[in-house]
């Protein structure tokens, strides 16, 4: 089975077993996230993608992170995780619109005290918006250049550039550029 296949088909009901296993209805979990009723019942059902900054809205209101929204085969942690063995948060999963595949590196284990990830942003891609929420991150661009948005900043960064903040500072990033980029991008907590 396709890796996206397997993300989407088995999304909804994960997010669906949090949402009742942490006793939210429907409309209390659309209330905490922002988002409309109808929305997180189509997303559930497999008929809606949320874009990047929903998904984290609504983990965020699950007291959780997006890897434990993601469907997972593996039975345990791995320790070393092999190129093409790892999953990726694509149009298969999220709305497609925002130019962002999310490559994780790290696999979450109860208790990870980071998590990291590759952020392959398209030509003109860019985040859903800008984030907050507690925790410290590390950026290092790998390929091709990002436009850094830090509160008020923004700061173009190229191949080799690193920043390291705190993430209660609001903070997204885009693709000026005119080649895909890629950008490690390492959480403390897990957030994604």
């Amino acid at each position: 089975m396709m890796q996206d296949e397997f993300l989407s088909e088995n999304f909804g009901r994960r997010l669906h077993e949090l949402r009742v296993a942490r006793k939210m209805t429907l409309s209390s979990l659309a209330k905490s996230c922002d988002c409309s009723v109808a929305l997180l019942s189509k997303i559930e059902k497999g008929k809606a993608r949320p874009s990047l900054n929903t998904l984290h809205r609504i983990a965020t209101a699950l007291d959780t992170n997006i890897g434990n929204l993601l469907p997972t085969e593996r039975a345990q942690p791995a320790i070393i995780v092999r190129n093409g063995d790892r999953p990726i948060l694509s149009d298969g999963l999220l709305r497609g619109r925002d130019g962002v595949q999310l490559e994780a590196l790290s696999v979450l284990a109860p208790g990870s005290s980071f998590q990291v990830n590759i952020h392959h942003v398209a030509v003109g891609g860019r985040s859903d918006g800008c984030i907050t929420h507690p925790g410290e991150e590390f950026v290092y661009v790998l390929s091709g250049e990002i436009d850094l948005i830090l509160g008020d900043e923004t700061t173009r960064m190229s191949a080799g550039d690193a920043a390291f903040f705190a993430s209660e500072i609001p903070h997204g990033y885009a693709n000026p550029g005119t080649v895909p980029a890629a950008v490690l991008w390492l959480n403390s907590p897990p957030t994604f």
